[in-house]
Parts: structure tokens; C-alpha cells; sequence
């Protein structure tokens, strides 16, 4: 009981400072596309250009982070500071060396990738993408240092820092719209986010040398840890690679849809950003602890504990489903209805936002599963995985655009996440044996809520007024979603959906004190 109590312990801040890091990144992003208005050309083209650096870094970021922590781990277990140490200086300068290639390859690239987008159409669009991509691949830099120093502080125990990492680049981007944005433009706009990412990883400087760490220089690439990394970093980068291919795909074939491009970026924020923020908060903390019962061959606990975190996300994740879907029009009128966006720019990324959201469990099982099967020493499951929701994705997407446009790019995105999460379970269920009894019941357990709960989310949508004033959009979004929490709450209760009667016990037994 102790050690469960550790877990949520250390959960929670780190989750209450993720979500609050991820709002502000949000709000950030409301805040330029209020300024230009997502019908600005220029401004499509930064939503696209920005998201290429970290498509094409984060399946290489995922796999530092992943490898870091069990390495890394294990030398400071065993008390071995000085493998540690030199484990870490290698693989930064390894990391670095890598980058740079990349960044070279990136400038190479730069005028081919507009060419699959609509901005090839004008030499002055294209002609700004290209400069644009040059201008952020450099960020790639600080992607590495960021992946490395966050494994590195979690692996030590420091959770809350590295959620809070994306706070000052939201902060930078928000105060040059406000008080250069107008002067310097979408040139400025690049520019000033490139400084911001590279706060991301800057500010985790201080607390490593806190902690004892300096950096020394070392490029041992025959080292046997980096052997190590390389042969457990190249599955990984293989799965997730698949899924950041997923996205540059959706990315460039919105861009061929006018102004959806920008719409596309923040309801990713909004839907998918929100949700992986949830889940890596929960991983953060639980991925050093799988890799600790599985290297002590403690498989019972292994099993009890990702059952625990599966079917806690699984009462959270599935009305968090039905809630962006029930409260979409009145979510984003309230958040994104200001400035030059549009009435008809608010129904196009409500549509994506509903699409978006029918995905939510798949992607976040997917991240719990993945990390379930890296503690076991696996990654090649994952990788695989990763490339049957591409080839999905791919598919179901040509398929789906011709009936729908823009709008199937989504859907297909969510249906691959929800064939992947089949996928993994039933391979980890092979893999450690059965693990997720009573696991099925509380998901239909969930859906049953959650659809009641919809039901009430969208009788009140109808009986409230439409959201004009300030005070109108905010009584529209927060009074159904305050009822339907609450009656998702009660058919919780009724439903024995156990994750959400427990929390509500300990609040409860917390009030009385």
C-alpha cells in the first residue's frame, strides 16, 4: 500500500503541472491565431514549418528518453556514479553528433518538402517556407538535450521540472505577439519560438548541476552501454518514427486544404496534446517502476501495477472522450472565438476536434503499452506496432478523404490509434500473461457512463443560450460540463467503475478531516 501511495504521490503534482504547462502551450497558440487569424497564409505556413523539426526529432527524442532511463537507472541502483556519469556525457555527445547530421539533411530537404503543399503554388510562399524550415532546424539541438536531460532528472527522481519545460517557450511567444508581433510579423514569430525551444532545454541546466552533474565531453561510440542504447534505441525509433510519419503525412496533406493547417496544430493541442500530457505524466513516474519490478523478475507486481494505471486512464480517457465531442462548439467559442477567428473557423476545428477525440483511448493506451514493453527490454513489439498504425492510417485516410475531405485525415488518425491499441494488448497479454482481468467490464462500465453523460452534455447545449458575451460562452461550456461530470460521477458510483468510487472515497474521507 505504501508503495501505491508513492506512485500517486508523485503523480499528482506532476500531473496538476503538465496540464497547466500544456494550457499555457495552448493559449500560447490562441494567442497568435487570434493576432493574424488562421486565414493568414503566412501563418499557415509557421504552423506547418514548426511542426517538421518536431515530427522528424521526437521519434529520435522518444528513444534517448526511453533508453536514458533504464541505463541510467541501473548504474545509479547498483551506486556505479562514475558509469552513470560517463554514460550520460557519451550519449549527449553521441546525440549531438547525430543532430547535426540530421540538420544538415534538414537543409538539404528544405525546398523539396513544400512542394507536396499548396505553397508550391506561389513563389512567395514557397520562397518563405523554404527560409522558414531553415531557420527552425536548428531547434533540433535543444530536442536533444531536452529528451536526455528529462530521462536524466526523472531517472533521479525530479519529476515536477521536466513537466514544467514547455512554460517559458509559451511565455516567449506570447510576449512577442503581444509587443513585437505586429512590428517583425511571421519572420518574428519563427524566431522568437525557436528561442523559446530552446529555453525547453536550457532551464534544465541548473537542477543537474544541483545534482551533481557536469558535462564532460566524450565520444566513445564503442562504449558497451552506448552499444546498449543503439541496439534498444532502434526499434524504438522505428515505432515511433512510423508514428511521426503518421503525422507529417496528416500535416502535409491538410496543407492541401486552405486554411486547415493551423485549425489542424491546435485542436492537436487541444485533443491529442492535452491527452499525452495526461498519459506521460502517469509514464513518468510508472515506467521507472515497471523497469525496476521487471528487472527484479517481480512479475505479479508488474502486472498489478499496469492493470492499476490501464484501468485508472480507462475511467478517465473514455468521458474525456465523450466530453470533447459534447462540449467541442462551446470549448472552442470560448477559447479560440476571438480576434479574427471566424464563426465558420470554430465549426471546422470543432468537426476536426470531434474526429480527433473518438482516438483519445487508443493513443493513450498506446504510450502506456509501449512503455510497459520497454521495461520488459522489448522494442521491437512497439516498432512494429507503430507500422501497422501507419500503413492504417495511410489506408483508411485515402479512403476516407474522398468522402469526407480534410476531415478523414483526422478519423483515419484515430481509427489506426484504436487498431494499434488492439494490437498491443493483445501482444502484451502474450507476452507477460493475463493481466487485465475486470479490465473489459470497466471500459463498457465507462461507456455506458459516459454516453449518459453526453446525453445530459447535449440536452443543456440545447437549452442554453447562444454564446455571444463573455459571460454567455462561459455559462455555455461550464454548465454542462459541470453537470456532466457530476452525473458521470453518480453512474460511476451506480456502475461500481472502481478508479473513480475509490478517488471519491479518499476525497471524501479527506473533507471530513
Amino acid at each position: 500500500m505504501k508503495r501505491e501511495k508513492n506512485i500517486l504521490g508523485a503523480v499528482s503534482p506532476v500531473l496538476l503541472i503538465t496540464i497547466l504547462s500544456k494550457l499555457l502551450s495552448l493559449f500560447s497558440v490562441q494567442f497568435y491565431m487570434a493576432h493574424y487569424g488562421v486565414a493568414n497564409e503566412y501563418l499557415n505556413i509557421y504552423s506547418y514549418v514548426i511542426s517538421i523539426p518536431n515530427i522528424v526529432f521526437t521519434c529520435i527524442g522518444t528513444a534517448l528518453s526511453t533508453v536514458v532511463i533504464p541505463i541510467y537507472v541501473g548504474h545509479r541502483a547498483k551506486g556505479q556514479l562514475t558509469e552513470a556519469k560517463k554514460f550520460a556525457d557519451n550519449i549527449i555527445t553521441v546525440s549531438l553528433a547525430l543532430t547535426f547530421v540530421l540538420m544538415l539533411i534538414g537543409f538539404a530537404i528544405s525546398p523539396i518538402l513544400p512542394k507536396y503543399t499548396a505553397f508550391a503554388e506561389k513563389k512567395e510562399l514557397y520562397s518563405f517556407t523554404v527560409k522558414a524550415l531553415m531557420i527552425v532546424f536548428p531547434v533540433m539541438f535543444f530536442y536533444a538535450l531536452n529528451y536526455i536531460f528529462q530521462g536524466m532528472l526523472q531517472s533521479m527522481g525530479r519529476y515536477k521540472l521536466p513537466a514544467f519545460v514547455t512554460v517559458p517557450s509559451s511565455l516567449v511567444v506570447i510576449v512577442y505577439t503581444l509587443f513585437l508581433g505586429d512590428t517583425f510579423g511571421i519572420s518574428g514569430l519563427l524566431v522568437a519560438t525557436v528561442i523559446g525551444l530552446s529555453l525547453q532545454a536550457l532551464i534544465l541546466i541548473p537542477p543537474l548541476i544541483r545534482e551533481g552533474y557536469y558535462y564532460k565531453p566524450s565520444f566513445q561510440i564503442k562504449h558497451p552501454d552506448i552499444i546498449k542504447a543503439g541496439k534498444m534505441a532502434i526499434p524504438v525509433q522505428l515505432g515511433v518514427g512510423a508514428y511521426q510519419l503518421n503525422m507529417l503525412y496528416n500535416v502535409t496533406m491538410i496543407a492541401r486544404f486552405e486554411g486547415m493547417v493551423t485549425l489542424l496544430t491546435y485542436v492537436q493541442n487541444l485533443t491529442l496534446q492535452m491527452v499525452l500530457a495526461l498519459v506521460f505524466a502517469v509514464t513518468a513516474v510508472i515506467y521507472p517502476k515497471l523497469t525496476e519490478s521487471a528487472s527484479k523478475g517481480n512479475m505479479d507486481e508488474y502486472r498489478a501495477t499496469l492493470l492499476r494505471v490501464l484501468m485508472s486512464m480507462s475511467a478517465l480517457l473514455i468521458p474525456m472522450t465523450f466530453g470533447f465531442i459534447g462540449v467541442r462548439n462551446s470549448l472552442l467559442t470560448l477559447l479560440a472565438g476571438w480576434g479574427q477567428i471566424t464563426p465558420g473557423d470554430i465549426n471546422k476545428a470543432a468537426m476536426l476536434l470531434a474526429v480527433y477525440a473518438i482516438g483519445i483511448l487508443g493513443v493513450g493506451y498506446k504510450e502506456i503499452l509501449d512503455r510497459a514493453l520497454y521495461s520488459l527490454g522489448n522494442t521491437v513489439i512497439s516498432a512494429v506496432n507503430g507500422l501497422v498504425i501507419m500503413v492504417a492510417n495511410i489506408s483508411i485516410s485515402l479512403i476516407l478523404i474522398q468522402f469526407l475531405g480534410a476531415y478523414g485525415i483526422p478519423l483515419a488518425y484515430s481509427c489506426a490509434s484504436l487498431i494499434g491499441m488492439c494490437v498491443l494488448l493483445f501482444v502484451v497479454r502474450k507476452k507477460i500473461g493475463t493481466f487485465a482481468k475486470g479490465l473489459g467490464v470497466l471500459i463498457v462500465k465507462s461507456i455506458i457512463a459516459s454516453l449518459i453523460m453526453f446525453l445530459v452534455v447535449e440536452l443543456l447545449n440545447a437549452l442554453l443560450p447562444d454564446a455571444g458575451t463573455v459571460v454567455s460562452r462561459i455559462i455555455s461550456l461550464f454548465v454542462p460540463v459541470g453537470a456532466g461530470a457530476l452525473v458521470y460521477v453518480i453512474m460511476a458510483v451506480v456502475l461500481k467503475i472502481t478508479p473513480v468510487t475509490e478517488l471519491l472515497f479518499k476525497f471524501l474521507k479527506r473533507g471530513e478531516k
